[in-house]
């Protein structure tokens, strides 16, 4: 049974507090920063290990979203609501090219990372999970994250890794339609240079006052724009790759996701309702603010324990 993130009772004034405090704010005692060499980078990432468990009774391995980290709203109160159900979890932070990152990865930094990267970032800590005695993880992410989580899914088919759950996942939005509307050219004309760059060997050089999707004018090397805005790539096949998923998979969509206004349309065909599955959470948006993460959670939580 999912024991509810936030309790009130009329004749405590302490626990009124604390349901009035920002919900970014988190409350455990278990929570510890640990890290990780990785080619030359230290990768980190928050653990949260609930009361009386070990790392053999089960963990959920958290992904952010694109230029994310590991303590945005929806991901440290995610936490928060698993360890208040006796959940451990393991949120990460993708490095992005830079060592011990924390915070988001701003625009006006350089931007050098290859998407392909999150798969084998993701592997490490699934490996660092497994070195620590875990037999049964859950992925789970964000956003793009939800989608990175997904390749890594099909394409690395880790014994430990049980169970997926994918937050708002990219389900076929039209990054074209998205670009044009927000800087009024198509995206193609920057990603032929691009492709032109790494043809001519300059995939490693910077471009510079790149628009991309995020960021205006961004520094952004023809490596990293093509890893990330390619039509091709197979982080954006949504409905093509997730359906070789070798396992069970809840996807968690807002009715009202802004990124995604259709979202719940866009995930009827690919849904079975056994071995990919949809919960529909009703006013929920792209980032499942206030109430709404606690509601995803619960879901997450009957799906993993099914």
């Amino acid at each position: 049974m999912f024991k509810p993130f936030y309790k009130s009772e009329s004749h405590s004034n302490l626990m009124l507090i604390i349901v009035f405090l920002p919900l970014t704010l988190s409350f455990s005692l278990q929570a510890k920063e640990v890290t990780m060499p990785y080619k030359r980078l230290t990768l980190n990432a928050n653990l949260e290990m609930a009361e009386g468990k070990d790392f053999n009774d089960g963990m959920v391995l958290i992904l952010h979203g694109y230029l994310a980290h590991n303590k945005m709203e929806i991901i440290n109160t995610a936490q928060q609501a698993l360890l208040d159900n006796a959940r451990s979890s393991l949120a990460i932070n993708l490095s992005l090219g830079i060592d011990n990152r924390h915070g988001y990865h701003g625009c006006s930094l350089p931007h050098r990372h290859i998407q392909d990267n999150a798969v084998y970032e993701l592997g490490a800590w699934v490996g660092w999970l497994r070195n620590k005695g875990a037999t049964r993880v859950t992925l789970m992410g964000h956003s793009r994250g939800a989608n990175q989580i997904m390749v890594y899914v099909v394409e690395q088919k880790d014994v430990e890794v049980t169970h997926m759950v994918m937050l708002a996942p990219g389900a076929g939005d039209d990054i074209n339609k998205l670009y044009q509307e927000r800087y009024g050219k198509s995206i193609d004309e920057t990603l032929t240079y691009a492709l032109k760059q790494i043809k001519a060997g300059k995939g490693d050089e910077f471009m510079e006052n790149i628009d991309i999707p995020s960021c205006p004018k961004a520094t952004i090397s023809a490596n990293s724009f093509v890893s990330y805005y390619s039509e091709n790539n197979k982080f954006r096949q949504f409905n093509s790759y997730l359906p070789k998923s070798p396992i069970p998979t809840l996807i968690l969509a807002g009715t009202i996701d802004e990124r995604q206004p259709d979202i719940v349309e866009l995930l009827s065909p690919i849904s079975d309702g056994k071995h990919i599955k949809v919960s529909v959470i009703e006013g929920a948006g792209h980032f499942f603010r206030d109430f709404n993460i606690e509601e995803a959670m619960e879901a997450a939580i009957e799906f993993i324990d099914e």
